[in-house]
């Protein structure tokens, strides 16, 4: 059926909806703007090196990135999954030094990945809490159980397959393996997100999670598992984020999963819940790390850095509240 409004002529066809347009669009434009700018006002942002040093550190963030995305799907958030990270991380170096094989180390450490998440999981659905204030809690909790163990020191003397777990290149110089692992994990969520059932029942619960009572879904530990899964994303992130510092650092990644909710909902996620992709979250953690590497190529300020990505999570914030009312 056409869409159009009548006047004295007959029906005229309506326009382009230019603001819905450039709401669901926004995204991929303010990317390819960055880019182009960026490249234009520095030699430096397109060369090798600093292509290499972008896809070497964006795995960390951006594999929290995903899980936060499948969360708010669900209508959740974690703000701990930083310091899950940390922690994970941490206790993976330790474990490393101790003299534990890679395989023993990495499952350990995602094996603390899923405790936390599903700590979480678990008060958020007994108790009715709100999950942006229990994780805000329990990410202070985390964070301080780490850093009392290792009075805030960094854990050195890792062994060299643990740097190498991040930091080996592959096919391309600009390619590492925690590159590759963030690509995996890109296709692997995507298609679990839809095309199978634990997929569908996370939009289900996101979208109306009374329709998808009445349809059977146990919420509780669908909400549970979900908790568990993006507990042991967060672990992994750590893992390659410690390896990539060849340290345990268990001050590092504070405050990561704001940034990463800020990335998901730029990437079209809501809040609200019920709406996102992988995709999408992809090119909202691209647009964010790309803006914050041009503008340390630029040699900007940090602090002003800060400051200026703090601006970015409000726009976020003001996108998803427009793209809720449109």
């Amino acid at each position: 059926m056409m869409n159009g409004k009548l006047n004295n002529a007959g029906l005229i066809p309506a326009g382009p909806d230019i603001k819905r347009f450039l709401l669901t669009y926004s995204v991929y434009l303010v990317l390819g703007a960055l880019i182009v700018s960026f490249a234009m006002i520095s030699p430096i942002f397109l060369s090798e090196a600093n292509i290499g040093n972008f896809f070497r550190q964006i795995p960390t963030v951006g594999i929290i990135t995903l899980g936060m995305t499948m969360l708010l799907i669900t209508g959740k958030v974690d703000l701990s999954a930083g310091s899950i990270a940390a922690f994970a991380g941490t206790t993976a170096a330790y474990l490393a030094i101790k003299g534990f094989s890679a395989p023993v180390v990495i499952i350990v450490a995602l094996l603390i990945g899923s405790f936390w998440g599903f700590v979480n999981g678990t008060f958020i659905t007994r108790f009715q809490l709100d999950s942006f204030i229990l994780t805000l809690g329990t990410d202070y909790m985390i964070r301080g159980i780490v850093l009392f163990f290792t009075n805030g020191i960094y854990v050195k003397g890792v062994p060299d397959w643990f740097y190498n777990l991040s930091n080996t290149k592959v096919g391309f110089n600009f390619v590492f393996t925690n590159t590759l692992v963030f690509v995996v994990l890109i296709a692997g969520l995507a298609y679990v997100m839809n095309n199978t059932r634990f997929g569908r029942y996370c939009y289900a619960v996101g979208s109306n999670p009374e329709a998808a009572r009445l349809s059977g879904i146990n919420i509780q530990r669908h909400l549970v598992k979900v908790f568990m899964l993006e507990g042991v994303l967060a672990a992994l992130a750590g893992v390659l984020l410690m390896s990539n510092l060849n340290v345990g650092a268990p001050s590092e990644a504070s405050g990561v999963g704001l940034f990463a909710m800020a990335a998901a909902i730029i990437g079209g996620a809501a809040f609200s819940g019920g709406i996102g992709s992988m995709s999408g979250a992809v090119v909202g953690i691209f647009t964010l790390e790309v803006f914050q590497n041009g503008l340390a190529v630029l040699g900007l300020n940090s602090f002003i850095q800060q400051a200026v990505t703090g601006s970015i999570i409000i726009v976020a914030v003001v996108v998803d509240y427009y793209r809720r009312r449109h």
